[in-house]
């Protein structure tokens, strides 16, 4: 019998070639026609991919943390030994931890390992574009999540009323339904319940074992009966979960499309073109066995592209599909080709340019030096925060100082060995006159040891200490976050927010001093640490805030 041809990205064309693509990928271009369209409900389905984009833990980090709030050493070590099945040892974990504390709830032990402590978190950019696809298609859509936080909620308040929004746990399915009847009301079904911060939690929590055998047959309904006749998009899940692939394989037969967005993981020991061959060549179960349609994506920068973009091939259904001329047209390849062009442009390239050079590269390494210390920009904030944190030792030959790099995408043209990859283009701490001494190509991928791919590949801002190398002895500490263009072909907005967002690369702030803590931290006395390492929560984001502005500010784009 032949096996029926499968419409999933070829593994040599996700490793070599562009993933974001109609061309490489038919189940995208079914997957933006079925959101544009807007004849069928949506439903999303959201796991720990959303809440990771937000700096909490993944699902198994989650576990793990929990072992910590065992109180008897000996167990704990072996606990963090134990490689059980995660929802087994999740069983054991709480036994162990109320056998030392027999008044502790479930939904406390897990609140402490999912929270960092006095830190309010806040919506990655996952979140904030799924809140603004979930505005587009207000009257009907459905939003499902696995995950424990509210992040999803906090996301949805900057495009909703407060009053608008409102969480849901499985025991609560028919007020959730009921709920989302009346036209501009969002429910958030969380189906193992919801931990918040500071707050009572909505019940039943379900993590352990015993747990997902009690309430599976719940959720499972749950989940069958809002797919039912509806465009359903999952995001952030790994599609293991029996209460995810039961209600898909029981309705495999339907007709409504149901579609996953997948950043595969690189296997240990494997090379990243048999990563990814193994994981498509898994998916073609998903595909055959349950009717849903695989997107593989290459980083979580580009997986939160696809979710903004459907929400401007929502409102620009003509433009983003139709495909008309390049200059015109909306599709992602296209927009971020001219906004690269425009950026490269901007910065003193010509077209052909990797880098600036000679009078140019001294002008814009100039302007990454002023962009240091322009109103709200690093500096400025960090002053402001040394004062609030005591912190003396800021500049001069003995205190902390730091640099400022930028990194672009490399423009396909002249991508070389790597079509997914980032290009440094200017730094401010010194000036570059000749091309050659900056061309540096780095791949985009979940294992570079550069910090700026990683904040692209994650889609998050990251920070990581330097090891020294010969070539560079002055920086210790780094910041790096992606770096955003908006409104680059479009000019409509989603309930006053830009519908065209492309992360178009990343901006570093490098520090002579350490920016995170480190394994023997006793050997680093507090003077080597960094004013980045002792920021709260929202000072941390108002400083990640500036850096996107001296990305603007050195772009021409304000």
């Amino acid at each position: 019998m032949t096996r029926p041809e499968s419409s999933i990205v070829d593994p040599n064309t996700f490793v070599d070639g562009h993933t974001f693509s109609f061309q490489s990928q038919p189940y995208l271009r079914d997957l933006f026609e079925a959101v544009a369209d807007g004849r069928l409900p949506l439903v999303l389905v959201l796991g720990a991919g959303v809440s990771m984009n937000a700096s909490l833990p993944s699902w198994r980090s989650l576990i793990t943390k929990m072992t910590g709030a065992i109180d008897d050493d000996a167990l704990q070590r072996l606990a963090f030994q134990d490689t059980s099945d995660p929802m087994r040892k999740a069983e054991i974990i709480l036994n162990l931890v109320k056998q030392g504390n027999v008044n502790v709830q479930d939904h406390e032990v897990i609140r402490d390992a999912l929270y960092h402590k006095n830190a309010t978190v806040v919506p990655g950019q996952l979140a904030n574009s799924l809140a603004r696809l979930i505005y587009t298609h207000r009257s009907h859509v459905k939003v499902l999540t696995t995950n424990f936080d509210d992040i999803i909620e906090k996301a949805l308040y900057g495009y909703f009323d407060e009053s608008r929004v409102h969480a849901y746990s499985i025991s609560q399915v028919e007020p959730w339904r009921e709920w989302a009847r009346t036209s501009g009301n969002i429910g958030v079904m969380h189906l193992h319940g919801l931990v918040r911060q500071g707050q009572d939690p909505e019940e039943p929590i379900i993590l352990t074992e015993s747990q997902f055998l009690k309430y599976g047959a719940r959720v499972r309904a749950a989940i069958s009966d809002a797919i039912d006749g509806a465009c359903t998009i999952f995001v952030g899940l790994s599609m293991s979960d029996p209460n995810l692939i039961g209600p898909l394989y029981e309705s495999a037969g339907s007709s409504s499309p149901r579609f996953a967005l997948v950043v595969p993981g690189k296997e240990p020991g494997a090379s990243a073109a048999e990563s990814a061959r193994y994981a498509i060549g898994s998916a073609r179960y998903l595909e055959e066995k349950l009717a849903l349609r695989p997107i593989f994506l290459k980083s979580y920068s580009q997986l939160n592209q696809v979710i903004s973009d459907l929400a401007l091939a929502s409102v620009e259904p003509g433009r983003y599909l139709a495909g008309g001329a390049a200059t015109d047209s909306l599709t992602y390849d296209q927009r971020l080709a001219r906004a690269l062009d425009t950026c490269y442009s901007a910065i003193g390239c010509a077209a052909d340019d990797w880098v600036p050079s000679g009078n140019a590269a001294s002008d814009f390494n100039e302007r990454l030096y002023q962009a240091l210390n322009i109103t709200g920009g690093p500096l400025d904030v960090l002053r402001r925060m040394s004062r609030l944190y005591r912190h003396p030792n800021l500049g001069g030959p003995d205190g902390e100082n730091f640099g400022l790099s930028l990194w672009l995408r490399t423009r396909d043209r002249q991508a070389t060995t790597e079509s997914y990859s980032l290009c440094m283009v200017g730094t401010s701490a010194f000036t570059h006159r000749e091309e050659w001494s900056m061309r540096r190509q780095v791949p985009i991928s979940s294992d570079t040891p550069f910090t700026a791919a990683q904040a692209v590949f994650l889609g998050s801002r990251q920070a990581a200490n330097v090891i020294p190398s010969p070539t560079s002895r002055l920086w210790r500490g780094v910041l790096a976050a992606p770096v955003l263009l908006v409104a680059s072909g479009s000019d409509k907005n989603i309930n006053g927010e830009p519908a065209d967002i492309l992360t178009i690369g990343a901006i570093t702030l490098n520090s002579t001093h350490l920016v995170t803590g480190l394994d023997g931290e006793e050997e680093a006395g507090p003077e080597e640490f960094s004013i980045i390492k002792r920021l709260k929560a929202v000072h941390y984001d108002e400083l990640v805030g500036s850096l996107q502005k001296a990305a603007e500010f050195v772009l021409n784009l304000a």
